[in-house]
């Protein structure tokens, strides 16, 4: 991962997905597409941030069902720090967190070999590769496996924190790890990658009820790594239930990027994983800065964030759609001024599903829906800005962001024009009821 103000790495990208959906925890949500549930969402932090270590939660009104332990203190290197010897105090913290704030599912992506078993060097200067990780493979690692790690990973899903918050009742997702197509995150081959896992896998599943595990988390358009990794496990015995990579907006706009998804998604089905469902659950807009490009307006900003998440929710209507789309670096919703459109965004779709994908007429986009109400709905955008759009009769108003937790809802007459621009506003069949602000068109 890329380094971040010289002390965090960034994860690029990465999914889950699962031909069975299965329990996330015993108060959690299911993760899926049908319909979009609360754990279909994540956030991750690093250490020294408003959350994790430092014994806090996320600080945010947006609460997404999902938290992803990446970078959080919680790597091999981190916990395993010589030859039979565990700090597990971050996992502690997080456990006992996690804990206080159910419903929630939880990713753990491995990574980081720690320095004392790799086979690369570190200086011990500071944080990061070569300093207090290695990329480099166990050197115990042979075609049987790396005793060192069987021996964590052992540890690991058996752990408990003082307060008797186990591993095995909080984490069901497994990431078998995070990037190894980058040579800061692993040198070895994807064949020593799966020698390693192979051994660890049933150990996982033996001990954690309906474990989902995922494929290595690559980056976007890396698609020979990932090609070879599924070779393998056609070819020696499956280890993952989901198919996993990441993408990042960067300077594209979220319907140019939907390319570099697809592109994936083809190259997961031709290996023949057709039906192996995928997560991106980890995306923002630019590595490192995790800012938005400042080629865009504050608008069109905040509307990429709500496009990002509902093309990658309605790929294919849903049915070949993302399984779960993770945030990466959560500050970045706060500190950019996010919060309210990823909660109002959150309050739209979760309970909701897709029924056709995204399509786009000219610069005008729609994504037909029904929500967690019954009620059909019709998310419609303009990439190029405001213009007049005039729905189908059968809609009687629309809601859209305004600012506020939860945002507004405008009543329409059936077949009345609406303006749209470059951030979504979803149109309904049935009028919104309850503590909603719900005026007439003409302001009454």
């Amino acid at each position: 991962m890329r380094n971040f103000l010289a002390f965090f790495t960034l994860c690029l990208l990465c999914v889950l997905g699962t031909s069975v959906r299965s329990d996330a925890q015993s108060t959690a949500l299911p993760m899926g597409s049908h319909p979009i549930e609360p754990t279909d969402w994540s956030f991750q932090c690093f250490p020294g941030s408003d959350c994790g270590t430092n014994g806090s939660w996320i600080t945010t009104t947006s609460q997404p069902g999902t938290v992803r332990l990446w970078d959080s203190g919680t790597n091999w290197s981190d916990f395993n720090t010589a030859a039979g010897v565990y700090d597990w105090k971050n996992l502690d913290t997080w456990l006992d967190l996690i804990a206080e704030h159910q419903p929630r599912a939880v990713i753990y992506t491995f990574g980081h070999v720690p320095c004392w078993i790799s086979t690369a060097h570190c200086d011990h200067k500071g944080w990061g590769n070569g300093h207090s990780y290695a990329a480099g493979p166990p050197r115990d690692l042979t075609s049987s496996g790396s005793p060192t790690f069987t021996a964590f990973v052992t540890a690991l899903v058996h752990h408990c924190s003082p307060a008797g918050n186990c591993v095995t009742d909080y984490i069901k997702y497994w990431e078998i790890w995070n990037e190894p197509d980058l040579a800061e995150n692993w040198t070895g081959t994807a064949t020593q990658l799966y020698d390693m896992f192979a051994p660890v896998i049933p150990i996982i599943r033996n001990n954690i009820g309906k474990a989902i595990v995922s494929t290595p988390a690559v980056c976007g358009d890396h698609t020979s790594w990932i090609t070879s990794w599924m070779t393998l496990e056609n070819t020696n015995g499956r280890l993952s239930d989901y198919y996993g990579f990441h993408v990042y907006l960067k300077e594209y706009t979220p319907e140019v990027r939907m390319g570099l998804v697809q592109h994936m998604l083809d190259t997961k089905n031709a290996n023949g994983w057709t039906t192996t469902p995928w997560m991106n659950t980890e995306t923002g807009y630019q590595l490192v800065t995790f800012t938005c490009s400042t080629q865009y307006t504050a608008e069109d900003c905040r509307g990429q964030l709500v496009r990002w998440h509902v093309l990658q929710y309605a790929y294919q209507g849903g049915g070949g759609g993302a399984y779960h789309v993770g945030w990466f670096n959560w500050d970045s919703i706060s500190l950019e001024g996010y919060d309210t459109y990823y909660y109002t965004m959150m309050q739209w779709l979760t309970g909701a599903t897709f029924t056709a994908s995204c399509t786009t007429v000219g610069t005008v986009w729609t994504c037909p829906l029904v929500e967690a109400s019954g009620a059909t709905a019709l998310i419609v955008w303009n990439t190029a800005g405001d213009s007049q759009y005039t729905p189908a009769s059968e809609y009687v108003d629309y809601k859209y962001f305004n600012g506020t937790y939860g945002g507004a809802t405008q009543a329409i007459t059936r077949g009345e024009a609406t303006t749209i621009g470059v951030v979504p506003i979803m149109f309904e069949s049935t009028r919104a009821g309850g503590d909603e602000e719900v005026q007439n068109s003409d302001g009454s």
